[in-house]
């Protein structure tokens, strides 16, 4: 009796109910009625096929780190039905490579209408080396560009570096070389004694407001090397350039001579065109050196590098006048005591104490220490002998 209703009473116990049922009939009831985007879709198809790929890889007994060639069209054939621009970004083949393994996995072959171009036979490097030779031999005083024009008549698409290497290899050289007008070296020596250079050299110098930078234009004389200070001013500009040349015109007598007739200059920012102007307007043609071929301006360099080398490069200046003081004592020994290759030896302004045989030795400087002179005092000079 017991036994029974026991048995009873646990058949009808009710079970406890599930919580996700509601929730799962809505996402059922959800899924029948939603729309889904077709894009998505096949975004999502092509991702799962590219995972299923990667993780074969992942899995694969041998690393390899390329897909083959079925994989990659297997790829883009699932790619080439997505649109939009998940396409460029959800692949990992680029957009050329799409449209090349689509078309490989549709068979579509695009086939021109217009006739196809025969390759040219190779011609042997030999067979235009003796052409070449031919030529060189009919015309001995072409240049290399009228050589390539003429093997053009062979060989219609042969580039022009193809020759000069062949020409190279040959050891030829071009037998004329391109001078437009007279040569620099010759001008020099033809015209150095109406020939000026200028050029700029720059000190630092401490001042009151700190530590600034002071520029000096000068100006030498090709034919006896004698220096021309213009100016050092810590606001060098080409207006400041200008006014220069301004208050030279008030000057009794040009500082350049009545015989100056050109001015060696580099490509300096303060040669502006009103600067060449009013040289011009002086008498003076300026003449521009080629870009980064100083060089052409040696005359100045050198004398930048032994007012530096013997006097500015031993001193520290505290001032703009301190500094334009030694430059003009330093170019006053220039000038008239310190000896010149130009002149054998002897200096370029020279007066009665130079060349003395006999008398007392002196000693004179501007700056001691640094610029010294020694002369004989009284006595004869060597050329009255």
């Amino acid at each position: 009796m017991s036994s029974k209703t026991q048995t009873t009473g646990h058949i009808r116990r009710k079970l406890p109910r599930n919580p996700y049922i509601k929730l799962h009939k809505r996402l059922v009831e959800f899924s029948n009625n939603a729309e889904l985007d077709p894009e998505l879709m096949l975004r999502n198809e092509y991702l799962r096929l590219e995972n299923m790929i990667l993780r074969g890889m992942y899995f694969e007994e041998r690393e390899r780190l390329k897909f083959s060639e079925e994989e990659k069209i297997e790829m883009a054939s699932a790619m080439s039905r997505v649109r939009g621009r998940s396409r460029h970004k959800a692949s990992l083949l680029s957009p050329a490579q799409v449209i090349r393994y689509s078309r490989q996995s549709a068979g579509k072959k695009y086939v021109t209408l217009f006739p196809k171009k025969t390759p040219n036979p190779r011609i042997p490097l030999k067979y235009k080396e003796d052409i070449l030779r031919s030529i060189i031999n009919d015309h001995p005083s072409w240049n290399k560009q009228q050589i390539w024009n003429e093997m053009q008549k062979y060989f219609e698409d042969i580039p022009a570096f193809v020759v000069y290497e062949m020409l190279y290899d040959m050891g030829f050289w071009d037998s004329q070389k391109i001078v437009k007008g007279l040569p620099w070296k010759d001008f020099i020596k033809r015209f150095e004694n109406v020939t000026w250079a200028g050029d700029f050299f720059s000190v630092d110098v401490w001042t009151n407001c700190g530590l600034q930078t002071f520029y000096t234009l000068f100006f030498i004389h090709l034919g006896t090397q004698r220096v021309f200070i213009a100016g050092t001013s810590n606001h060098a500009t080409s207006e400041w350039v200008v006014n220069m040349i301004k208050d030279w015109t008030a000057w009794p007598e040009p500082p350049f001579g009545e015989d100056a007739r050109f001015l060696i200059r580099d490509r300096d920012r303060r040669y502006t065109a009103e600067v060449d102007w009013y040289f011009a307007q002086m008498g003076m043609m300026p003449k521009i050196i080629s870009p980064g071929a100083p060089v052409m301006n040696f005359h100045a360099e050198q004398f930048v590098r032994k007012i530096k080398h013997e006097c500015l490069s031993h001193c520290i200046f505290l001032s703009g006048d301190a500094l334009r003081s030694v430059i003009a004592a330093y170019v006053e020994y220039y000038n008239s005591h310190r000896p010149n290759s130009k002149h054998n030896g002897g200096c370029i302004v020279e007066d009665g104490t130079h060349w003395q045989k006999d008398g007392e030795v002196k000693q004179f400087g501007k700056i001691p220490g640094l610029t010294n002179y020694y002369f004989r005092e009284g006595g004869k000079k060597e050329n009255e002998d």
